[in-house]
Protein backbone atom coordinates (compact mmCIF):
# COMPACT_ATOMS: atom_id res chain seq x y z
CA UNK A 1 0.00 0.00 0.00
CA UNK A 2 1.41 3.37 -1.00
CA UNK A 3 1.36 5.94 1.80
CA UNK A 4 1.40 9.58 0.76
CA UNK A 5 0.86 12.77 2.72
CA UNK A 6 -0.22 15.91 0.89
CA UNK A 7 1.31 19.05 2.37
CA UNK A 8 1.06 22.71 1.42
CA UNK A 9 4.24 22.91 -0.64
CA UNK A 10 5.30 19.30 -1.00
CA UNK A 11 4.08 15.74 -1.51
CA UNK A 12 5.58 12.91 0.49
CA UNK A 13 6.02 9.26 -0.53
CA UNK A 14 7.09 6.24 1.51
CA UNK A 15 9.75 4.20 -0.30
CA UNK A 16 11.20 0.74 0.26
CA UNK A 17 12.69 -1.96 -1.92
CA UNK A 18 9.36 -3.76 -2.38
CA UNK A 19 7.39 -0.77 -3.66
CA UNK A 20 10.30 0.95 -5.46
CA UNK A 21 8.82 0.59 -8.94
CA UNK A 22 5.34 1.68 -7.88
CA UNK A 23 6.59 4.71 -5.95
CA UNK A 24 8.91 5.78 -8.76
CA UNK A 25 5.98 5.68 -11.19
CA UNK A 26 3.83 7.79 -8.85
CA UNK A 27 6.66 10.27 -8.34
CA UNK A 28 7.14 10.56 -12.11
CA UNK A 29 3.44 11.34 -12.54
CA UNK A 30 3.64 13.96 -9.80
CA UNK A 31 6.66 15.61 -11.44
CA UNK A 32 5.10 15.78 -14.91
CA UNK A 33 1.94 17.28 -13.41
CA UNK A 34 4.12 20.05 -11.99
CA UNK A 35 5.70 21.17 -15.29
CA UNK A 36 8.64 18.76 -15.40
CA UNK A 37 9.24 17.23 -18.83
CA UNK A 38 9.04 13.47 -19.24
CA UNK A 39 12.80 13.36 -19.77
CA UNK A 40 13.42 15.27 -16.53
CA UNK A 41 11.04 12.97 -14.65
CA UNK A 42 12.70 9.81 -15.99
CA UNK A 43 16.16 11.07 -15.03
CA UNK A 44 14.93 11.97 -11.54
CA UNK A 45 13.41 8.50 -11.12
CA UNK A 46 16.69 6.89 -12.17
CA UNK A 47 18.80 9.02 -9.82
CA UNK A 48 16.38 8.40 -6.95
CA UNK A 49 16.58 4.65 -7.46
CA UNK A 50 20.37 4.63 -7.70
CA UNK A 51 20.78 6.73 -4.55
CA UNK A 52 18.35 4.56 -2.60
CA UNK A 53 20.09 1.34 -3.62
CA UNK A 54 23.49 2.71 -2.61
CA UNK A 55 22.13 3.85 0.75
CA UNK A 56 20.59 0.42 1.25
CA UNK A 57 23.92 -1.27 0.50
CA UNK A 58 26.33 1.01 2.36
CA UNK A 59 24.18 2.69 5.06
CA UNK A 60 21.77 -0.12 5.93
CA UNK A 61 18.74 1.88 4.82
CA UNK A 62 15.53 -0.13 4.68
CA UNK A 63 13.07 2.63 3.82
CA UNK A 64 13.01 6.33 2.98
CA UNK A 65 10.69 9.30 2.75
CA UNK A 66 10.69 11.07 -0.61
CA UNK A 67 9.36 14.62 -0.80
CA UNK A 68 8.44 16.40 -4.04
CA UNK A 69 9.09 20.05 -3.26
CA UNK A 70 8.05 23.06 -5.27
CA UNK A 71 10.82 25.65 -5.20
CA UNK A 72 10.52 29.37 -5.68
CA UNK A 73 9.99 30.54 -9.28
CA UNK A 74 8.49 27.18 -10.34
CA UNK A 75 11.44 24.82 -9.81
CA UNK A 76 11.04 21.21 -8.65
CA UNK A 77 13.18 19.26 -6.19
CA UNK A 78 13.17 15.66 -4.92
CA UNK A 79 14.29 15.25 -1.32
CA UNK A 80 14.97 11.76 0.08
CA UNK A 81 15.27 11.25 3.85
CA UNK A 82 16.79 7.87 4.73
CA UNK A 83 17.65 6.56 8.20
CA UNK A 84 20.90 4.66 8.67
CA UNK A 85 24.54 5.26 9.39
CA UNK A 86 26.08 8.36 7.86
CA UNK A 87 27.01 7.76 4.22
CA UNK A 88 27.23 10.13 1.27
CA UNK A 89 26.08 8.19 -1.83
CA UNK A 90 27.45 10.90 -4.12
CA UNK A 91 31.07 10.35 -3.11
CA UNK A 92 32.97 8.19 -5.57
CA UNK A 93 33.68 4.67 -4.36
CA UNK A 94 37.07 3.34 -5.44
CA UNK A 95 37.09 -0.24 -4.14
CA UNK A 96 35.10 -1.85 -6.95
CA UNK A 97 35.71 -3.39 -10.32
CA UNK A 98 33.73 -3.32 -13.55
CA UNK A 99 32.00 -6.57 -12.56
CA UNK A 100 30.47 -4.83 -9.55
CA UNK A 101 26.88 -3.64 -10.00
CA UNK A 102 27.75 -0.47 -8.06
CA UNK A 103 30.23 0.46 -10.78
CA UNK A 104 27.40 1.45 -13.13
CA UNK A 105 25.49 3.29 -10.42
CA UNK A 106 28.58 5.32 -9.67
CA UNK A 107 28.96 6.28 -13.33
CA UNK A 108 25.30 7.41 -13.49
CA UNK A 109 25.55 9.43 -10.28
CA UNK A 110 28.88 10.95 -11.24
CA UNK A 111 27.53 12.07 -14.63
CA UNK A 112 24.68 13.93 -12.91
CA UNK A 113 26.54 15.10 -9.80
CA UNK A 114 25.71 18.77 -10.44
CA UNK A 115 21.98 18.02 -10.06
CA UNK A 116 22.31 16.48 -6.58
CA UNK A 117 23.24 17.41 -3.04
CA UNK A 118 23.81 15.61 0.25
CA UNK A 119 23.46 16.46 3.94
CA UNK A 120 23.33 14.52 7.22
CA UNK A 121 20.85 15.80 9.79
CA UNK A 122 19.12 14.31 12.84
CA UNK A 123 20.45 10.85 12.08
CA UNK A 124 19.15 10.88 8.51
CA UNK A 125 20.97 10.89 5.19
CA UNK A 126 19.30 13.55 3.05
CA UNK A 127 19.78 13.48 -0.73
CA UNK A 128 18.35 16.24 -2.94
CA UNK A 129 17.80 15.93 -6.68
CA UNK A 130 17.12 19.01 -8.78
CA UNK A 131 14.45 17.99 -11.28
CA UNK A 132 13.41 21.18 -13.02
CA UNK A 133 14.67 24.76 -13.00
CA UNK A 134 12.21 27.45 -14.03
CA UNK A 135 13.29 29.74 -16.84
CA UNK A 136 11.46 32.58 -15.08
CA UNK A 137 13.91 32.81 -12.20
CA UNK A 138 16.08 35.49 -13.76
CA UNK A 139 12.96 37.33 -14.93
CA UNK A 140 11.74 37.68 -11.36
CA UNK A 141 15.20 38.64 -10.14
CA UNK A 142 15.46 41.30 -12.83
CA UNK A 143 11.99 42.68 -12.09
CA UNK A 144 12.91 42.84 -8.41
CA UNK A 145 16.13 44.61 -9.34
CA UNK A 146 14.23 47.12 -11.45
CA UNK A 147 11.72 47.90 -8.70
CA UNK A 148 14.47 48.19 -6.11
CA UNK A 149 16.45 50.43 -8.46
CA UNK A 150 13.49 52.76 -8.93
CA UNK A 151 12.94 52.96 -5.16
CA UNK A 152 16.61 53.49 -4.30
CA UNK A 153 17.04 56.01 -7.12
CA UNK A 154 13.98 58.00 -6.06
CA UNK A 155 15.03 58.00 -2.38
CA UNK A 156 18.59 59.06 -3.16
CA UNK A 157 17.38 61.81 -5.47
CA UNK A 158 14.94 63.07 -2.82
CA UNK A 159 17.10 62.93 0.30
CA UNK A 160 20.75 63.13 -0.76
CA UNK A 161 22.67 66.12 -2.03
CA UNK A 162 23.06 66.22 -5.82
CA UNK A 163 26.84 66.01 -5.41
CA UNK A 164 26.57 62.67 -3.57
CA UNK A 165 24.09 61.30 -6.09
CA UNK A 166 26.32 62.28 -8.99
CA UNK A 167 29.37 60.81 -7.27
CA UNK A 168 27.58 57.48 -6.70
CA UNK A 169 26.36 57.46 -10.30
CA UNK A 170 29.75 58.28 -11.83
CA UNK A 171 31.75 55.85 -9.69
CA UNK A 172 29.64 52.83 -8.69
CA UNK A 173 26.92 52.76 -11.36
CA UNK A 174 29.03 53.76 -14.33
CA UNK A 175 31.91 51.47 -13.37
CA UNK A 176 29.87 48.29 -13.10
CA UNK A 177 27.71 49.16 -16.08
CA UNK A 178 30.77 49.85 -18.22
CA UNK A 179 32.30 46.50 -17.27
CA UNK A 180 29.08 44.72 -18.19
CA UNK A 181 28.59 46.54 -21.48
CA UNK A 182 32.23 46.01 -22.45
CA UNK A 183 31.83 42.28 -21.83
CA UNK A 184 28.66 42.25 -23.92
CA UNK A 185 30.16 44.34 -26.72
CA UNK A 186 33.14 42.00 -26.74
CA UNK A 187 30.82 39.18 -27.81
CA UNK A 188 28.69 41.02 -30.40
CA UNK A 189 30.82 40.24 -33.44
CA UNK A 190 31.67 36.58 -32.68
CA UNK A 191 28.12 35.72 -31.62
CA UNK A 192 26.56 37.15 -34.78
CA UNK A 193 29.34 35.78 -37.01
CA UNK A 194 29.01 32.16 -35.89
CA UNK A 195 25.22 32.30 -35.51
CA UNK A 196 24.79 33.52 -39.08
CA UNK A 197 27.17 30.88 -40.46
CA UNK A 198 25.14 28.20 -38.69
CA UNK A 199 21.93 29.71 -40.01
CA UNK A 200 23.19 29.92 -43.57
CA UNK A 201 24.31 26.29 -43.40
CA UNK A 202 20.77 25.31 -42.44
CA UNK A 203 19.24 27.55 -45.10
CA UNK A 204 21.45 26.20 -47.86
CA UNK A 205 20.70 22.61 -46.89
CA UNK A 206 17.00 23.37 -46.81
CA UNK A 207 17.05 25.01 -50.24
CA UNK A 208 18.81 21.96 -51.68
CA UNK A 209 15.85 19.72 -50.91
CA UNK A 210 13.89 21.53 -53.60
CA UNK A 211 10.33 22.74 -53.58
CA UNK A 212 9.57 22.41 -49.86
CA UNK A 213 12.81 24.12 -48.84
CA UNK A 214 12.16 27.02 -51.21
CA UNK A 215 8.61 27.52 -49.92
CA UNK A 216 9.80 27.39 -46.33
CA UNK A 217 12.44 30.05 -46.87
CA UNK A 218 9.93 32.18 -48.75
CA UNK A 219 7.46 32.06 -45.85
CA UNK A 220 10.09 32.93 -43.25
CA UNK A 221 11.44 35.77 -45.40
CA UNK A 222 7.93 37.17 -45.93
CA UNK A 223 7.09 37.19 -42.21
CA UNK A 224 10.43 38.81 -41.40
CA UNK A 225 9.80 41.63 -43.89
CA UNK A 226 6.26 42.18 -42.60
CA UNK A 227 7.43 42.16 -38.96
CA UNK A 228 10.24 44.62 -39.73
CA UNK A 229 7.91 47.01 -41.56
CA UNK A 230 5.24 46.89 -38.84
CA UNK A 231 7.84 47.33 -36.11
CA UNK A 232 9.30 50.47 -37.67
CA UNK A 233 5.79 51.88 -38.17
CA UNK A 234 4.80 51.18 -34.56
CA UNK A 235 8.06 52.63 -33.21
CA UNK A 236 7.61 55.79 -35.30
CA UNK A 237 4.00 56.18 -34.11
CA UNK A 238 4.83 55.75 -30.42
CA UNK A 239 7.99 57.88 -30.20
CA UNK A 240 7.43 60.58 -32.81
CA UNK A 241 6.44 63.05 -30.09
CA UNK A 242 8.32 64.41 -27.09
CA UNK A 243 10.54 61.99 -25.16
CA UNK A 244 12.94 62.49 -22.23
CA UNK A 245 16.41 63.47 -23.43
CA UNK A 246 19.51 61.65 -22.20
CA UNK A 247 22.10 63.29 -24.46
CA UNK A 248 22.98 64.00 -28.05
CA UNK A 249 24.06 61.73 -30.87
CA UNK A 250 26.97 62.41 -33.18
CA UNK A 251 26.44 65.26 -35.60
CA UNK A 252 26.17 62.94 -38.59
CA UNK A 253 23.44 60.85 -37.03
CA UNK A 254 21.50 63.82 -35.78
CA UNK A 255 21.44 65.60 -39.13
CA UNK A 256 20.91 62.40 -41.07
CA UNK A 257 23.33 61.08 -43.64
CA UNK A 258 22.14 61.04 -47.24
CA UNK A 259 21.22 57.43 -47.84
CA UNK A 260 22.61 55.65 -50.86
CA UNK A 261 21.31 52.18 -51.64
CA UNK A 262 24.25 51.60 -53.98
CA UNK A 263 26.69 52.77 -51.32
CA UNK A 264 25.13 50.40 -48.80
CA UNK A 265 25.58 47.38 -51.09
CA UNK A 266 29.12 48.38 -52.07
CA UNK A 267 29.94 48.82 -48.40
CA UNK A 268 28.80 45.28 -47.61
CA UNK A 269 32.12 43.89 -48.84
CA UNK A 270 34.97 44.71 -46.42
CA UNK A 271 38.55 45.37 -47.46
CA UNK A 272 39.78 42.67 -45.09
CA UNK A 273 38.44 40.23 -42.53
CA UNK A 274 39.65 42.16 -39.50
CA UNK A 275 38.11 45.62 -39.97
CA UNK A 276 34.43 44.55 -39.68
CA UNK A 277 35.08 42.97 -36.29
CA UNK A 278 37.29 45.78 -35.01
CA UNK A 279 34.94 48.53 -36.22
CA UNK A 280 31.70 46.71 -35.37
CA UNK A 281 30.38 46.80 -38.97
CA UNK A 282 27.52 44.34 -38.49
CA UNK A 283 26.33 44.25 -42.11
CA UNK A 284 29.86 43.44 -43.26
CA UNK A 285 30.14 40.74 -40.60
CA UNK A 286 26.86 39.24 -41.80
CA UNK A 287 28.05 39.34 -45.42
CA UNK A 288 31.29 37.56 -44.55
CA UNK A 289 29.38 34.98 -42.47
CA UNK A 290 26.94 34.29 -45.31
CA UNK A 291 29.82 33.97 -47.79
CA UNK A 292 31.67 31.60 -45.47
CA UNK A 293 28.54 29.52 -44.93
CA UNK A 294 27.94 29.10 -48.66
CA UNK A 295 31.55 28.10 -49.24
CA UNK A 296 31.50 25.59 -46.39
CA UNK A 297 28.38 23.91 -47.75
CA UNK A 298 29.76 23.82 -51.28
CA UNK A 299 32.75 21.79 -50.06
CA UNK A 300 30.52 19.19 -48.41
CA UNK A 301 32.19 16.37 -46.49
CA UNK A 302 35.68 17.67 -47.34
CA UNK A 303 35.37 20.22 -44.54
CA UNK A 304 33.55 18.11 -41.95
CA UNK A 305 36.00 19.28 -39.32
CA UNK A 306 35.15 22.89 -40.20
CA UNK A 307 31.44 22.17 -39.69
CA UNK A 308 32.26 20.79 -36.26
CA UNK A 309 34.41 23.80 -35.46
CA UNK A 310 31.65 26.25 -36.45
CA UNK A 311 29.08 24.40 -34.33
CA UNK A 312 31.47 24.26 -31.39
CA UNK A 313 32.32 27.97 -31.64
CA UNK A 314 28.63 28.86 -31.95
CA UNK A 315 27.85 26.92 -28.76
CA UNK A 316 30.89 28.42 -27.05
CA UNK A 317 29.92 32.01 -27.89
CA UNK A 318 26.31 31.50 -26.86
CA UNK A 319 27.47 30.02 -23.55
CA UNK A 320 29.64 33.08 -22.93
CA UNK A 321 26.70 35.36 -23.64
CA UNK A 322 24.49 33.40 -21.24
CA UNK A 323 27.13 33.76 -18.52
CA UNK A 324 27.35 37.50 -19.09
CA UNK A 325 23.58 37.92 -19.21
CA UNK A 326 23.33 36.24 -15.79
CA UNK A 327 24.44 39.58 -14.28
CA UNK A 328 21.49 41.46 -15.78
CA UNK A 329 19.46 41.65 -12.50
CA UNK A 330 22.29 43.54 -10.79
CA UNK A 331 22.90 45.79 -13.79
CA UNK A 332 19.14 46.37 -14.08
CA UNK A 333 19.12 47.65 -10.51
CA UNK A 334 21.96 50.07 -11.22
CA UNK A 335 20.51 51.14 -14.56
CA UNK A 336 17.06 51.92 -13.16
CA UNK A 337 18.59 53.85 -10.26
CA UNK A 338 20.73 55.85 -12.70
CA UNK A 339 17.72 56.44 -14.93
CA UNK A 340 15.79 57.93 -12.01
CA UNK A 341 18.79 60.11 -11.14
CA UNK A 342 18.83 61.66 -14.60
CA UNK A 343 15.30 61.80 -16.00
CA UNK A 344 12.92 60.69 -13.24
CA UNK A 345 9.86 58.46 -13.46
CA UNK A 346 8.96 59.62 -17.00
CA UNK A 347 11.55 57.23 -18.35
CA UNK A 348 9.94 54.28 -16.55
CA UNK A 349 6.61 55.06 -18.23
CA UNK A 350 8.39 55.29 -21.56
CA UNK A 351 9.87 51.81 -21.10
CA UNK A 352 6.31 50.62 -20.55
CA UNK A 353 5.46 52.07 -23.96
CA UNK A 354 8.26 49.96 -25.47
CA UNK A 355 6.77 46.78 -23.98
CA UNK A 356 3.25 47.81 -25.02
CA UNK A 357 4.42 48.47 -28.59
CA UNK A 358 6.10 45.07 -28.77
CA UNK A 359 2.99 43.35 -27.39
CA UNK A 360 0.73 45.16 -29.87
CA UNK A 361 3.02 44.22 -32.74
CA UNK A 362 3.03 40.59 -31.60
CA UNK A 363 -0.78 40.50 -31.69
CA UNK A 364 -0.74 41.97 -35.20
CA UNK A 365 1.71 39.28 -36.32
CA UNK A 366 -0.55 36.54 -34.96
CA UNK A 367 -3.17 37.91 -37.35
CA UNK A 368 -0.61 37.73 -40.17
CA UNK A 369 0.14 34.11 -39.25
CA UNK A 370 -3.55 33.27 -39.32
CA UNK A 371 -3.76 34.82 -42.79
CA UNK A 372 -0.81 32.68 -43.91
CA UNK A 373 -2.59 29.51 -42.83
CA UNK A 374 -5.73 30.61 -44.65
CA UNK A 375 -4.01 31.69 -47.90
CA UNK A 376 -1.06 29.28 -48.20
CA UNK A 377 -2.47 26.37 -46.20
CA UNK A 378 -6.00 26.82 -47.59
CA UNK A 379 -7.65 25.91 -44.30
CA UNK A 380 -9.29 27.64 -41.37
CA UNK A 381 -6.86 29.31 -38.93
CA UNK A 382 -9.35 29.00 -36.05
CA UNK A 383 -7.86 25.75 -34.63
CA UNK A 384 -4.43 27.39 -34.71
CA UNK A 385 -5.72 30.45 -32.84
CA UNK A 386 -7.55 28.24 -30.36
CA UNK A 387 -4.58 25.99 -29.53
CA UNK A 388 -1.75 28.54 -29.45
CA UNK A 389 -2.67 30.00 -26.00
CA UNK A 390 -1.93 26.60 -24.40
CA UNK A 391 1.57 26.68 -25.93
CA UNK A 392 2.45 30.30 -25.07
CA UNK A 393 3.49 29.71 -21.41
CA UNK A 394 6.44 27.57 -22.54
CA UNK A 395 8.37 30.25 -24.49
CA UNK A 396 7.28 32.83 -21.93
CA UNK A 397 9.01 30.84 -19.20
CA UNK A 398 12.15 29.94 -21.16
CA UNK A 399 12.61 33.32 -22.92
CA UNK A 400 14.43 31.34 -25.62
CA UNK A 401 13.19 30.04 -28.95
CA UNK A 402 16.07 27.55 -29.01
CA UNK A 403 15.24 26.18 -25.57
CA UNK A 404 11.57 25.96 -26.57
CA UNK A 405 12.34 23.96 -29.73
CA UNK A 406 11.66 20.47 -28.28
CA UNK A 407 8.26 21.65 -27.02
CA UNK A 408 7.55 23.31 -30.37
CA UNK A 409 8.29 20.06 -32.22
CA UNK A 410 6.02 18.08 -29.93
CA UNK A 411 3.25 20.68 -30.20
CA UNK A 412 3.41 20.56 -34.00
CA UNK A 413 3.12 16.77 -34.18
CA UNK A 414 0.72 16.10 -31.28
CA UNK A 415 -1.56 19.14 -31.33
CA UNK A 416 -1.37 20.38 -34.92
CA UNK A 417 -1.14 16.98 -36.64
CA UNK A 418 1.93 17.95 -38.70
CA UNK A 419 4.12 15.23 -40.15
CA UNK A 420 7.16 14.68 -37.94
CA UNK A 421 9.31 14.60 -41.07
CA UNK A 422 8.35 18.18 -41.94
CA UNK A 423 8.31 19.60 -38.41
CA UNK A 424 11.78 18.21 -37.62
CA UNK A 425 12.96 19.94 -40.81
CA UNK A 426 11.14 23.27 -40.48
CA UNK A 427 11.26 24.11 -36.76
CA UNK A 428 15.07 24.00 -36.29
CA UNK A 429 15.52 26.25 -39.32
CA UNK A 430 12.84 28.61 -38.02
CA UNK A 431 14.55 28.78 -34.63
CA UNK A 432 17.65 30.02 -36.46
CA UNK A 433 16.31 32.40 -39.12
CA UNK A 434 12.77 33.35 -38.01
CA UNK A 435 13.17 36.15 -35.47
CA UNK A 436 9.97 38.15 -35.94
CA UNK A 437 9.86 38.94 -32.22
CA UNK A 438 13.39 40.30 -32.43
CA UNK A 439 12.32 42.61 -35.27
CA UNK A 440 9.79 44.39 -33.06
CA UNK A 441 12.19 44.71 -30.17
CA UNK A 442 15.11 45.97 -32.26
CA UNK A 443 13.10 48.49 -34.27
CA UNK A 444 11.02 49.97 -31.45
CA UNK A 445 13.92 50.08 -28.98
CA UNK A 446 16.35 51.64 -31.46
CA UNK A 447 13.78 54.28 -32.47
CA UNK A 448 13.13 55.10 -28.81
CA UNK A 449 16.86 55.44 -28.07
CA UNK A 450 17.40 57.55 -31.20
CA UNK A 451 14.71 59.99 -30.07
CA UNK A 452 16.17 60.10 -26.54
CA UNK A 453 19.47 61.23 -28.10
CA UNK A 454 17.88 63.82 -30.37
CA UNK A 455 17.93 61.93 -33.69
CA UNK A 456 15.18 63.00 -36.10
CA UNK A 457 13.12 60.14 -37.48
CA UNK A 458 13.51 60.93 -41.17
CA UNK A 459 13.32 58.43 -44.04
CA UNK A 460 17.08 57.78 -44.02
CA UNK A 461 17.11 56.80 -40.34
CA UNK A 462 13.97 54.67 -40.55
CA UNK A 463 15.10 52.86 -43.69
CA UNK A 464 18.52 52.21 -42.17
CA UNK A 465 16.82 50.68 -39.13
CA UNK A 466 14.53 48.59 -41.36
CA UNK A 467 17.37 47.16 -43.46
CA UNK A 468 19.61 46.50 -40.45
CA UNK A 469 16.82 44.82 -38.49
CA UNK A 470 15.98 42.51 -41.41
CA UNK A 471 19.63 41.50 -41.69
CA UNK A 472 20.23 41.09 -37.95
CA UNK A 473 17.01 39.16 -37.34
CA UNK A 474 18.55 36.20 -39.18
CA UNK A 475 21.64 36.23 -37.01
CA UNK A 476 20.02 37.04 -33.67
CA UNK A 477 20.80 34.11 -31.33
CA UNK A 478 17.68 32.44 -29.92
CA UNK A 479 18.79 32.71 -26.27
CA UNK A 480 17.66 35.02 -23.46
CA UNK A 481 19.17 38.46 -24.11
CA UNK A 482 20.27 37.49 -27.64
CA UNK A 483 18.47 40.36 -29.39
CA UNK A 484 19.94 42.79 -26.85
CA UNK A 485 23.36 41.93 -28.27
CA UNK A 486 22.14 42.95 -31.74
CA UNK A 487 20.58 46.17 -30.43
CA UNK A 488 24.02 47.45 -29.48
CA UNK A 489 25.15 47.28 -33.12
CA UNK A 490 22.13 49.31 -34.32
CA UNK A 491 22.77 51.92 -31.64
CA UNK A 492 26.33 52.39 -32.86
CA UNK A 493 25.17 52.56 -36.51
CA UNK A 494 22.82 55.42 -35.56
CA UNK A 495 25.68 57.39 -34.03
CA UNK A 496 24.54 56.87 -30.44
CA UNK A 497 26.96 56.09 -27.59
CA UNK A 498 27.24 52.41 -26.68
CA UNK A 499 26.03 53.09 -23.16
CA UNK A 500 22.63 54.09 -24.58
CA UNK A 501 21.63 50.42 -24.56
CA UNK A 502 21.72 50.45 -20.75
CA UNK A 503 18.44 52.41 -20.84
CA UNK A 504 16.51 49.33 -21.97
CA UNK A 505 18.60 46.82 -20.04
CA UNK A 506 16.19 46.63 -17.13
CA UNK A 507 13.18 45.96 -19.31
CA UNK A 508 14.96 43.49 -21.64
CA UNK A 509 13.93 40.29 -19.80
CA UNK A 510 10.24 41.12 -20.29
CA UNK A 511 10.88 41.94 -23.94
CA UNK A 512 12.81 38.68 -24.25
CA UNK A 513 9.73 36.74 -23.13
CA UNK A 514 7.64 38.40 -25.85
CA UNK A 515 10.37 37.88 -28.47
CA UNK A 516 10.72 34.16 -27.79
CA UNK A 517 6.96 33.68 -27.79
CA UNK A 518 6.40 35.38 -31.14
CA UNK A 519 9.39 33.60 -32.69
CA UNK A 520 8.10 30.18 -31.63
CA UNK A 521 4.49 30.91 -32.63
CA UNK A 522 5.76 32.10 -36.01
CA UNK A 523 7.66 28.83 -36.48
CA UNK A 524 4.48 26.86 -35.75
CA UNK A 525 2.37 28.99 -38.13
CA UNK A 526 4.88 28.72 -41.00
CA UNK A 527 5.20 24.96 -40.51
CA UNK A 528 1.42 24.53 -40.32
CA UNK A 529 0.72 26.49 -43.50
CA UNK A 530 3.45 24.65 -45.39
CA UNK A 531 2.31 21.25 -44.08
CA UNK A 532 -1.22 21.89 -45.30
CA UNK A 533 0.03 23.13 -48.66
CA UNK A 534 2.08 19.94 -49.10
CA UNK A 535 -0.59 17.58 -47.65
CA UNK A 536 1.68 16.68 -44.74
CA UNK A 537 -0.85 17.38 -41.99
CA UNK A 538 -3.57 15.28 -40.37
CA UNK A 539 -6.48 17.70 -40.59
CA UNK A 540 -8.54 15.66 -38.12
CA UNK A 541 -5.88 16.18 -35.47
CA UNK A 542 -5.54 19.83 -36.47
CA UNK A 543 -9.28 20.47 -36.15
CA UNK A 544 -9.66 18.47 -32.91
CA UNK A 545 -10.25 20.41 -29.70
Amino acid sequence: MLDEIVLINKKEFFLNEENLGEVNEKIGEELTQNKATRKEALLAELLLEENFMRLKKFAGTESARVLVRKKFFGGLLLEMHAAGKEFNPLVEVTDFDEEDEDHYRTIILKANRAKMGYAQKSGENIVTISVHESGSKQIYHTLAGMVLGVIVGALMKAFLAPELVNAFDSTVVESFRTIFLNALNMMIAPVIFFSVISGVTSITNAADVGRIGGKLLGIYTFTTLVASFLSVAIGFFIFSGEVPQLGTASADAKEGNSFSLLGMFVGLVPKNLVDPIVNGEMLQIIFVAVFFGICINSLGSKVKILHEFINAMNSFCLKMVSMIVAFIPFIAFLSMASLIFHVGLDSVLMLGELVAGQLFGSLLMVGVYALLIFVIGRMSPLPFLRKIPSFVPVPLSTSSSNATMPFTLRFCTEKMGISEKLSSFSIPIGATVNMDGGCFYLSIASIMLARMYGVELNFDVLFTIFVTVVALSIGAPGVPGGAFVCLASIVVALGLPKEATAVVLGIDPICSMLRATLNSVGDIAATTSLASNENLIDKKVYAAA
